[in-house]
């Protein structure tokens, strides 16, 4: 019995953390001034994060657990304990690059960059060029990659600090002409190029979805034009399933 009251208050406990933690981070997204619709679809990209998360958490507590060990049973013992037996979890696979053919615009159903970067990593490598329009801040991705062509911030931040205004681009997610014309631009001057769009997420909150769909069939058009390739990573569920099914006829 005293061993179920310690796994009830334990689960329980758990379980109030959980909710608190929701609360919190749902009360961090009121107070940022997004509308109905964009916090729904915020939400459905942090629901598909659950699982993640809870692996953290659980590598976490068994890492605490091996190395815990109460002190009047360490001074019984003459040698120390074997560490306990951990269930190994799932081991993610190497990133595979994704297999890319000129003239062909890609709707990757992953977030993840890990597979978009090893893809564009290859073709660095063998001389072609790149260009990167991301959510992510570049320099971050720069540093966890080791990539290096032409980065574009997506963001709505209409100024950054001096020291960064030589160096970094950066652009409006509403302003779906300007994105346009840098890609068309880097096309037109790069036959065969590669184009990055990340954020698509970010897009489809700040702007109907009508509009980046009508958006992403005008860049289809040049990326096949100029026998380019463009990658797109997303999130499904963020998308109503009428809207993912319209993206994938136009992008297919």
């Amino acid at each position: 019995m005293p061993e179920l009251k310690a796994y009830t208050e334990g689960y329980v406990k758990g379980y109030e953390e959980g909710l608190r933690e929701a609360f919190e981070e749902f009360l961090s997204l009121t107070n940022k001034g997004y509308t109905g619709r964009e916090m729904q679809i915020l939400a459905k990209g942090q629901r598909t994060a659950i699982m993640e998360k809870v692996e953290r958490r659980r590598r976490k507590m068994l890492a605490e657990m091996e190395f815990a060990e109460p002190i009047e049973e360490a001074a019984s013992r003459s040698k120390p304990p074997a560490a306990p037996a951990i269930a190994p979890g799932p081991v993610a696979a190497p990133p595979q690059s994704v297999d890319l053919q000129p003239g062909g615009i890609y709707v990757l159903k992953d977030r993840s960059l890990e597979g978009p970067m090893a893809s564009l990593r290859t073709q660095l490598s063998s001389g072609g060029r790149a260009l990167c329009i991301l959510r992510t801040h570049p320099d971050a991705l720069r540093k966890r990659f080791g990539i290096e062509c032409q980065m574009v911030w997506l963001t709505k931040t209409e100024s950054c600090p001096p020291e960064d205004a030589s160096r970094l681009e950066f652009v409006s997610p509403t302003d779906l002409p300007r994105i346009n014309t840098m890609i068309k631009s880097f096309l037109g001057e790069n036959k065969g190029g590669y184009v990055l769009l990340e954020g698509m997420e970010y897009l489809v909150t700040q702007n109907e979805f009508k509009n980046v769909l009508k958006f992403l069939q005008v860049i289809r058009d040049q990326v096949i034009l100029a026998k380019g390739v463009m990658m797109v990573p997303l999130d499904p569920s963020v998308l109503e399933e009428r809207d993912l099914k319209a993206l994938e006829r136009e992008m297919a």
